[in-house]
Parts: structure tokens; C-alpha cells; sequence
């Protein structure tokens, strides 16, 4: 019975990003961290505090930026992956880690934000402007892209992108989108 549930149901691409992103600022952290500890005992502190000390408190301080990185870089993402323009579900650090869904059709605007420009961004983002609905109190979506640094090519972005400009075909885009999307109208390129 469960077989036929799920093949009846629509098929969903998932994707989840924020673990390497994670992985990285705590890396970057553990080898800055001996380094610091080192300047601090190599004459800059005239406290008493042990190398011990300074390192479990090291220790802590690494553990709640590794929390607080987590927080902000973890996103699930789902769409539809039959090609079609069904709803799209996420849920990130903008949404408080709840799931929230929306259709591609009722978005009006987007906007592409990427970590090249130079803004203190680790990953471009993806903003989303939705039509006013009664059944819901927010209209922006915020959706991080899947490789650090990236240009707004890489998953999940690049297939929500082609599934709005699919369903709404005279949906606002700001001059980086339509940038990236330029090719695939003027044919240079498949759309995949």
C-alpha cells in the first residue's frame, strides 16, 4: 500500500545545504584558534590565565559559532521535479526553520543577491516577491544558494528561477537575473 502511495504522489527534488558552509567556519576557526592563543600568552596579556583556560574558552566560543553558523547556513528546499510548476517548499534561518510553501505562478518579482558583489555574504540569495494571498501574512522569500560564493547557477536556485519564469513569464527580474537568464532566451544554451 505504501509503494502505491508514493508513486501516486508527485515526484519532489530535495535539497539541503548548509554543512559545508558549517564545516569550513569551523575549520577556518581551529586553525586561527592556536594562533590567537599564542599571541595572547606571547606577551599581550598581563593576566595570570593558564594556557588551559584560554583554550577551553576557545573550545566554547567555537562551539556556540558553530551553532550560530548552523543556524544561519542550514536550508531544506523542495520542488517539483516533473518538470511541471508545482509547489515549492523551504524552510531556512528567513522562515525560523519552518516549513513554508508557495506556487511559482504567485511570485511578481525576483531579485538575485550574489556573494561575488562583495556584501558579506558566503552564498547568493535568491529574493522572491509574492503577490498579497489572505492565507498567508509573509510575500518575501529568501532562498540561499547551494554552493558558498556561487553566482545564483547552482542548485536549488537555477531550477526555481526557470520554474517561476516558466509559470509567469512576465515575472519582474533585476538586471542579475536577467543576466543569467539571457542566454537561455536567445537560445545559446539548452533549457534544461
Amino acid at each position: 500500500m505504501n509503494r502505491l502511495a508514493r508513486t501516486a504522489a508527485p515526484h519532489r527534488r530535495l535539497f539541503r545545504a548548509g554543512g559545508h558552509t558549517v564545516l569550513a567556519v569551523a575549520v577556518l576557526y581551529l586553525l586561527a584558534m592556536p594562533i590567537a592563543i599564542w599571541i595572547h600568552h606571547d606577551g599581550l596579556s598581563r593576566s595570570g590565565h593558564s594556557f588551559g583556560s584560554d583554550l577551553e574558552l576557545a573550545l566554547w566560543l567555537l562551539a556556540a559559532l558553530v551553532a550560530l553558523v548552523a543556524l544561519a547556513a542550514i536550508q531544506r528546499v523542495s520542488l517539483d521535479a516533473d518538470g511541471g510548476v508545482g509547489t515549492i517548499r523551504y524552510a531556512n534561518i528567513t522562515s525560523g526553520h519552518r516549513s513554508r510553501c508557495f506556487e511559482p505562478a504567485e511570485v511578481v518579482s525576483m531579485s538575485l543577491h550574489r556573494a561575488k558583489d562583495g556584501r558579506l555574504r558566503l552564498t547568493s540569495t535568491l529574493e522572491l516577491r509574492l503577490a498579497p494571498s489572505p492565507h498567508r501574512r509573509w510575500n518575501t522569500v529568501a532562498i540561499f544558494d547551494g554552493d558558498m560564493s556561487g553566482d545564483g547557477r547552482a542548485e536549488p536556485l537555477a531550477t526555481i528561477v526557470r520554474q517561476v519564469v516558466r509559470a509567469r513569464p512576465e515575472v519582474g527580474l533585476d538586471a542579475n537575473l536577467r543576466a543569467l537568464l539571457a542566454p537561455y532566451r536567445y537560445g545559446t544554451a539548452a533549457d534544461r
